[in-house]
């Protein structure tokens, strides 16, 4: 299915050119000259990027736009316009544009940061999933007395930095507890790291988990 991207530029001219140039790469296209209007498109229309000048004519400016769009939807947004300067790129970037792209446009350089914008939304709802996933996957169920004391456990030892070993049989969920820790932790923005320690030489695990210094194995 071809990507859709949403052009809103005041200059008909640019509407063209850009939709002729994105439609030649394989995508489909959209165009308007109104923010308004981009605005109801994206709640009506299927749309997985926005070309969107900073200055339009009547009606709402481009950096408006944006952050109306950014209220709503992670959308990657490529700003684009003739009368750049730095700050006003810091400012677009800052309220949370994926690129900025200055006029006269360079056609490679847009269906560059297109495709690049695109493949990072991709991967952005990749990773989505697997957080989510894996919040699934840790989720401890229950309420009997057990498992409250095992979730207050969680909650005391989770915020610090005390290591933490968990004991208990073969299937009893010593890896859910591990992953639970982790997203109640101040480092669960970052991945959890899972080492199988069982394949891991006896010889070689302590320097495989804790490091080494050159030359220590010579």
């Amino acid at each position: 299915m071809k990507k859709r991207i949403l052009i809103i530029d005041d200059e008909t001219s640019i509407q063209e050119a850009l939709s002729g140039v994105l439609e030649d790469e394989g995508f489909s296209s959209l165009t308007t000259s109104s923010a308004e209007k981009g605005l109801e498109f994206l709640e009506e229309e299927n749309i997985d990027l926005v070309l969107l000048d900073i200055w339009l004519g009547e009606g709402m400016d481009g950096m408006t736009a944006l952050e109306k769009i950014k209220e709503q939807s992670d959308i990657p947004v490529i700003m684009i316009s003739g009368h750049g300067t730095i700050e006003t790129a810091v400012q677009a970037t800052h309220n949370g544009a994926y690129d900025f792209i200055e006029k006269p446009l360079s056609y490679d350089k847009i269906i560059l940061s297109v495709s690049n914008g695109l493949r990072y939304a991709q991967l952005e709802s990749e990773n989505r999933l697997l957080r989510e996933k894996s919040v699934r996957k840790s989720t401890l169920t229950g309420q009997s007395e057990t498992i409250n004391a095992l979730r207050e456990q969680i909650e005391m030892v989770a915020p610090t930095d005390a290591w933490v070993l968990i004991r208990g049989d073969h299937g009893t969920g010593k890896e859910l507890v591990a992953q639970a820790i982790h997203q109640a932790s101040a480092s669960s923005h970052l991945p959890m790291i899972e080492v199988n320690c069982a394949a891991i030489p006896e010889e070689l695990i302590e320097s495989e988990l804790f490091g080494h210094e050159k030359g220590s194995f010579t």
